[in-house]
């Protein structure tokens, strides 16, 4: 983590050299945030990018005590947000939503992720990605989604037991 703040230090005076390590480092995270709302492996890598585009034309409002991921988390949030109701205001009637086949790609490294996060509620999968792969404290997660953090931890434990089921009834 000091590694990714170090190299924020660096792109806030436009030294774009280690931009890449950057990237890599928290690319993951932040794509699962993503997905988990829009659940769309193309449209999440669009929204990504977008991301780091809008994390740099606003890098000088970080915050230096900040998490990084948590504020790129939040960033990749909104614009999927955003993104799923533009989408959401084009479905006239409910009976639409029937129609519209579910995504069948899925990551090269993680299929069987995606497939899990699949079986959870938007709410369940944004906690879990939160906490499991972007490593964030449930309090944080309280703060990004603006829940009470007894709601976020009963959430959680509420879609861990329920994937924990699943995994059983698969093996």
């Amino acid at each position: 983590m000091e590694k990714v703040k170090d190299i924020i230090r660096e792109l806030r005076v436009r030294n774009y050299n280690h931009f890449d390590t950057f990237y890599s480092l928290t690319k993951q995270q932040v794509f699962f945030a993503i997905y988990a709302i829009v659940k769309d492996q193309s449209v999440a890598e669009d929204l990504l990018q977008d991301t780091y585009m809008r994390f740099l034309e606003k890098i000088d409002h970080f915050k230096d005590g900040y998490n990084p991921v948590s504020y790129m988390t939040s960033i990749g949030r909104n614009l999927a947000f955003n993104y799923y109701n533009e989408k959401k205001k084009e479905i006239v009637s409910d009976d639409y939503m029937d129609m519209i086949p579910a995504p069948e790609e899925e990551t090269e490294d993680d299929p069987d992720i995606l497939a899990l996060l699949d079986l959870l509620t938007q709410d369940e999968r944004e906690i879990v990605v939160m906490h499991v792969i972007n490593d964030l404290k449930f309090r944080e997660i309280a703060e990004v989604t603006q829940k009470p953090l007894g709601t976020v931890l009963w959430i959680y434990n509420k879609a861990m037991k329920y994937l924990k089921e699943k995994v059983g009834e698969s093996r």
